[in-house]
């Protein structure tokens, strides 16, 4: 009988495996095809209010590490996902260093909120190209601003592509939508309105379920 418990718990974890899946190693160099000696940096602003818990909504509050900043991958884990591959088990993490103040970070993923593989996230949250290349849209009337971390009525959306990064496609489908939705935190979001390629409206809204 013993034994019969045993092999069925094995067949049992065996089915498991076949359908959930473990956690996988994703690297940043490879999703970058990073070149020899080059440097990998934050393509915008990655705001936090705990560097361990950052979340890839990019929550506007707290303080942020600047656009343009070097970092050294330090892991990233791919989530595992239940049998129909919809609801995420055990979410996915990216772990990086600030080698300029030795400072580390993780940020918490999950697709079914960015609505990317983690390795297009990658790609859009970090850079080989020079930091100067990063902010060369930005208006120079608004380049103090955005580097402080401002938005204000008027500004440009190439402007909030560098405070925020590009809004969720779980809430904006294309960034030639209008309103653009972000979140202040997990309670509280808001919705930049534009009129052409300028901010007309940033407006607060309820809290959205996730």
């Amino acid at each position: 009988m013993k034994y019969s418990f045993i092999r069925n718990l094995a067949a049992a974890a065996a089915v498991a495996l076949t359908f959930c899946g473990c956690a996988s190693k994703v690297n940043i160099q490879e999703a970058l095809q990073q070149p020899l000696n080059s440097q990998i940096r934050t393509r915008y602003h990655l705001w936090y209010t705990d560097s361990e818990n950052m979340s890839a909504l990019n929550f506007m509050e707290g303080k942020f590490i600047p656009a343009g900043t070097i970092i050294e991958p330090i892991s990233v884990e791919r989530g595992t996902y239940d049998i129909w591959g919809t609801v995420s088990v055990v979410d996915g993490s990216i772990t990086f260093r600030t080698p300029a103040d030795g400072n580390e970070y993780t940020m918490r993923y999950d697709e079914h909120l960015t609505m990317l593989p983690i390795e297009d996230f990658i790609r859009q949250l970090f850079t080989i190209d020079p930091a100067e290349s990063i902010y060369k849209n930005v208006p120079a009337a608004e380049l103090e601003r955005v580097k402080a971390g401002r938005l204000e009525r008027g500004m440009s959306n190439a402007s909030v592509l560098v405070v925020l990064g590009p809004p969720a496609k779980s809430r904006t489908t294309k960034l030639t939508n209008q309103s653009w939705l972000y979140w202040k935190n997990q309670d509280v979001v808001f919705r930049i309105i534009f009129r052409g390629n300028k901010i007309r409206q940033i407006a607060s809204l309820d809290k959205l379920s996730f």
